[in-house]
């Protein structure tokens, strides 16, 4: 029967050292490959976050060219519901709620105001002479010298046709108004150029005193109306 052999202690130690370093160095192995799997995961989190980003910032440029787009077809909706699309003077409409703010403020200020009705003498005829195209032309070129005339605190309008209205705030005496619609005379009388040649107009105007000449924005368009054909009629009885 074999005994037992007595094992060295000495190779029980450096086996036992061998073991443990062997485990020391799996753990070691393992920590490696976490880190190198945290170092990925991370790096596919910064590409995700950066690709994020990028996807951000384009809708965010995208969303500010759409805001930027809406905005000025929001401002050009708003402009082409108020103005005449040929004269660009505000329309018919817009000028009468101008005409109703002046009165509530008149009323409220204790002041006063004109309304001006001009119509254009000698229109047909460049239509006739010159053609309908020529006519627009001189219909622009009388909005820009009426806009040029007026203060910002006034307003004026394409009423139709050849017709504007002018509306002058916070007009102290009649004559004022009187002294305003002459000079308007005179600059509408200066010569209109065109590609075809040379037009030459001249302009009626009657005026409306609020609250002298009507108490709301009708009444003072219609008495200004007819107070404008009696300046033509007047003019053509003048004229025989």
């Amino acid at each position: 029967m074999n005994e037992p052999q007595d094992c060295d202690p000495y190779q029980l130690r450096n086996t036992v050292l061998q073991l443990h370093t062997n485990d020391l160095q799996a753990e070691l192995v393992r920590m490696r490959c976490d880190l190198m799997l945290q170092q990925n995961i991370w790096r596919e989190q910064q590409q995700q976050v950066l690709h994020d980003n990028q996807l951000l910032l384009l809708a965010l440029f995208y969303a500010g060219a759409v805001n930027v787009s809406t905005s000025a077809q929001l401002k050009k909706s708003v402009h082409d519901g108020q103005c005449d699309p040929l004269t660009q003077m505000l329309n018919r409409n817009i000028m009468q709620d101008r005409i109703h703010q002046a009165i509530s403020l008149a009323k409220r200020q204790h002041t006063a105001f004109a309304l001006l009705f001009i119509d254009l003498d000698n229109f047909k005829p460049v239509n006739d002479q010159f053609g309908h195209s020529a006519g627009d032309a001189v219909l622009q070129q009388v909005s820009c010298r009426l806009k040029t005339a007026i203060r910002d605190s006034d307003a004026v309008s394409r009423h139709g046709g050849d017709e504007f209205l002018l509306l002058l705030n916070n007009t102290k005496h009649q004559r004022d108004a009187n002294v305003f619609a002459n000079k308007l005379c005179q600059l509408l009388a200066q010569p209109y150029q065109l590609p075809q040649g040379t037009a030459q107009l001249s302009a009626s105007i009657g005026i409306a005193r609020f609250p002298a000449d009507g108490d709301c924005a009708q009444a003072l368009i219609s008495y200004a109306d007819a107070a404008m054909y009696r300046v033509k009629q007047a003019a053509a009885v003048n004229t025989l």
